[in-house]
């Protein structure tokens, strides 16, 4: 492809004629993935196979063609269309997309059919380096996520990737790669943890920035994975009365449960999928330990939060240990998580 480079991010090298916001890799690498400009035609008869209309206000559209294709679309925003192996992806973007945002959604909710094609199960989390290995915390959208990686950021840790994290088996450990060296955060949230205000909007319906971050501030292209956090829904009444950090074990079920949960793509559920899904997990929680954090929410915290998990990270690991809960707000040195892609807004 004339004029295409070569990326590395989530265990893949993806070539595109268009820059994207991470690092690049050798032309002589093959490409597992190709990006292309989309013909109008195509994405209209597209649209008439689908039977929609080619001003639909809804904000996602997916549907599969009959030809094994999958069509994505945001409103005004961009639509793709994905071949049956995930391997080419077609693009065209519509009158209100940024570049932000198109990287954003290309390299997150589109991606992640080809992570699928690929073998791998990629989990919804914000993973952070804490003495050279993978911590991840795994939540919905509106969990805080970011807001937590922002806030190991702050405090010198690199991040390995936000919202979508790819894990492989090698040689008997898992291994997390990395994805681009961004954050999403809102303005007041990137301002006091991170102190920066300035950033793209993820897209035009909301205030949230996409903020990128310096070499210093990102993780290697993979890193061995520690262990995973799982963070709470933050609209359960007793957990936002919370006013300490607490650190528990989660084994058996639950955690397999909760991995699972963490799925990022909840749209391909056919059987080869589900299957892999299922083993990933199975192993995972086996060979991973798997903790819920539960914490204030509050910005005056996140010190503490980040002190518990680095306590917790740095202990040996006992079955059924819990951390002591942490008070106090250990201040950071910067300051004075259509529900199947995760297609938020």
């Amino acid at each position: 492809m004339s004029g295409a480079a070569r990326y590395r991010l989530y265990g893949l090298t993806v070539e595109s004629p268009i820059p994207l916001p991470c690092p690049a890799c050798s032309p002589s690498r093959p490409p597992d993935v190709r990006l292309l400009a989309g013909q109008p035609a195509q994405f209209e008869t597209a649209r008439q196979a689908l039977q929609l209309p080619a001003a639909s206000q809804q904000w996602f559209v997916c549907g599969t063609l009959p030809d094994g294709r999958t069509y994505l679309r945001w409103a005004e925003l961009f639509e793709f269309l994905i071949s049956p192996d995930a391997r080419t992806i077609a693009y065209a973007r519509l009158r209100r997309a940024s570049n932000e945002s198109f990287s954003t959604y290309l390299l997150g909710q589109v991606l992640s059919f080809s992570l699928l094609a690929f073998g791998y199960e990629p989990l919804h989390a914000t993973t952070v380096l804490i003495d050279g290995k993978a911590v991840a915390f795994l939540g919905d959208c509106g969990y805080g996520k970011s807001t937590i990686g922002a806030a190991f950021v702050a405090r010198g840790h690199a991040l390995l990737t936000d919202d979508v994290l790819a894990l492989e088996r090698q040689d008997g450990k898992w291994i997390a790669h990395a994805g681009p060296p961004r954050l999403k955060l809102f303005p007041s949230v990137a301002r006091k943890v991170l102190a920066r205000g300035t950033g793209s909007r993820l897209n035009p319906g909301t205030s949230k920035l996409v903020l990128p971050l310096s070499k210093s501030e990102a993780g290697p292209p993979t890193v061995p994975l520690r262990s995973l956090y799982i963070l709470p829904d933050p609209a359960h009444r007793e957990r936002r009365a919370r006013t300490a950090v607490r650190i528990t074990p989660v084994t058996g079920q639950d955690a397999f449960l909760e991995v699972t949960r963490a799925a990022f793509n909840l749209i391909q559920v056919n059987q080869a999928r589900l299957k892999n899904q299922f083993a990933m997990a199975t192993n995972l929680v086996r060979e991973v330990p798997v903790r819920r954090l539960e914490y204030p929410r509050k910005l005056s915290s996140l010190g503490a939060v980040c002190d518990a998990v680095v306590q917790d990270v740095r202990q040996p690991r006992e079955r059924g240990r819990r951390t002591p809960s942490v008070r106090g707000s250990s201040r950071l040195r910067s300051l004075p998580r259509t529900r199947p892609t995760r297609a938020r807004r």
